[in-house]
């Protein structure tokens, strides 16, 4: 979308959106189906599963890991690796629901 940008040595799985303003890092690994929406910051390394939910303004430091079919709640700041199906939000991001 406009104004996103991808850095080197990003792979992006098929149907995920990187939306607007969006900024994905070096060597990230995206998904199938996933979406990352507006204002995002991901940094370099991170590793985000299929099905997952990026919301609006959320970042992702370095080196994380982002389970499958999880939601990172909008304006979040993602600190420590997220487990596979549950719901994190907040500064710094906390597990809100498991699946």
């Amino acid at each position: 979308m406009a104004g996103a940008v991808i850095q080197a040595l990003v792979t992006i799985g098929v149907n995920t959106i990187i939306n607007t303003r969006a900024s994905v890092d070096h060597e990230c690994l995206i998904g199938d189906h996933v979406h990352i929406a507006p204002g995002t910051t991901i940094s370099g390394g991170v590793k985000i599963g299929d099905n997952v939910l990026i919301g609006a303004g959320a970042t992702i430091i370095q080196g994380i890991h982002i389970g499958a079919s999880s939601i990172v709640g909008a304006g979040a700041a993602v600190t420590k690796d997220v487990r596979e199906g549950v719901i994190v939000m907040g500064i710094p991001a906390r597990v809100v629901k498991y699946s």
